[in-house]
This record gives C-alpha cells, structure tokens and sequence, in this order.
C-alpha cells in the first residue's frame, strides 16, 4: 500500500467516524454554554473574594 492509498483509506475511516458521532441539538449547546459562562464568572468572582480576604490578612500578619 502507498502513501496515497493509505492517507484515503484515513480519510475514508475519519468519515465514516464522523457520522457515526452523535450531535447535540444546537438548543442544547447555547444553554450548555451559557451555564459554562455563569460557572466561570462565579468562580472568578469567588476566587476574587477569596484573594482580597487573603490579601487582608497577610497584611495584618506583615504589619506586626
């Protein structure tokens, strides 16, 4: 088998893979998204909480 024939026979394989994937609906992946988006701002601004409440208390630490 040559180069040819097997960079096909890949693709022919890649296809056949492909169609056999089940997509989701594209309802489902807008509100999929959107809950990944409120998940990360929520956790940005709790590490943020998080951070400032350290901040404060090593400086308390450093003050003494």
């Amino acid at each position: 088998m040559n180069v040819t024939q097997r960079i096909r026979k890949y693709v022919a394989s890649v296809r056949g893979e492909v169609q056999r994937v089940t997509w989701p609906a594209r309802r489902e992946v807008a509100s999929l998204t959107v809950l990944i988006l409120l998940l990360v701002i929520a956790l940005g601004i709790y590490l943020g909480v998080v951070d400032a409440i350290f901040q404060q208390i090593l400086r308390l630490l450093l003050k003494r």
